[in-house]
């Protein structure tokens, strides 16, 4: 019974998802780690919750018009090759070096909060999109089976700097993208383990409750509010990580670092229904 107390997680992970054109990884596995899972572990767990939330968040989008089936699909498929690769890594090393997805977390997401939060002219989208898509969905790909993450964090910026995208766009199309890169990444995996599959069943339930709200209350936001609320979702999860990996210290830097993101979430969820009842 107590997988059911994952519902309600699903639901608000799975509106920020909808929302940011995310997967949800980046809340999903600190929590799972927390909760006893090995890396191994809390990589699949997730990679089947961001299945159930990018299907849930694409089809809404679509619906919206926010969505270039066409390069989320070159996207989504080049990425699912390549989760292939990190796969292996991530089967390798787990429960002996967890802690390395920790770092590759801070720098990445390092990266792409300061660029999110950069101010940029006029975008110009690159001659050869087919080109740029397929290395869009390569580095996504690699990133997405490595962390247990969709991509979305990565593929949000890179279309709106790369390819020229509308924030609006750029996250209708991540969710597409997402969908194809997460199954890749999942499939590569559950050969080799053993899941509960009760804590995923109850993570995607509450995303197909959350997932399309997200998704429907991008229209009350511009473009600027959007790209700023994300790169504070990349700064909260910095924080978080940063305090996991002191726990050697001091273990109740565990206890701070899910307080901060739980903070996040209910800062972020009443930002929703403020804007969302206007």
């Amino acid at each position: 019974m107590w997988s059911l107390l994952f519902i309600p997680l699903g639901a608000v992970v799975g509106a920020l998802s909808g929302f940011f054109g995310i997967g949800g990884g980046v809340i999903i596995v600190p929590v799972l780690l927390f909760s006893g899972y090995t890396a191994a572990e809390a990589v699949a767990t997730s990679l089947l919750f961001v299945v159930g939330t990018s299907l849930a968040g694409a089809k809404r989008h679509t619906s919206l018009g926010n969505v270039s089936w066409t390069t989320g699909l070159l996207i989504g498929l080049t990425g699912a090759v390549t989760a292939q690769l990190s796969s292996r890594l991530v089967l390798a090393f787990s429960g002996t070096s967890d802690w390395l997805l920790n770092v590759f977390y801070l720098a990445i997401l390092s990266y792409f909060a300061v660029t999110l939060l950069k101010k940029t002219s006029k975008r110009r989208p690159k001659e050869n999109t087919t080109v740029a898509a397929g290395v869009i969905g390569a580095i996504a790909g690699l990133l997405s089976a490595l962390l247990g993450i969709g991509g979305g964090f990565i593929i949000v910026p890179l279309l709106v700097s790369w390819l020229g995208y509308s924030t609006h766009r750029a996250v209708g199309t991540s969710l597409a993208a997402v969908l194809f890169i997460a199954f890749g990444g999942l499939v590569s995996y559950l050969p080799s383990l053993t899941l509960d599959f009760l804590v995923p069943a109850a993570l995607i339930l509450g995303a197909f409750i959350g997932a399309p709200l997200g998704a429907t209350v991008t229209s009350r936001y511009r473009e600027k509010e959007i790209s700023r609320r994300l790169a504070l979702l990349y700064g909260v999860v910095i924080v978080s990580i940063t305090l996991d990996l002191m726990t050697q210290l001091w273990m109740p830097f565990t206890y701070m670092s899910l307080g901060v993101l739980f903070v996040f979430i209910v800062g972020i969820t009443a930002d929703f229904i403020g804007r969302f009842t206007k």
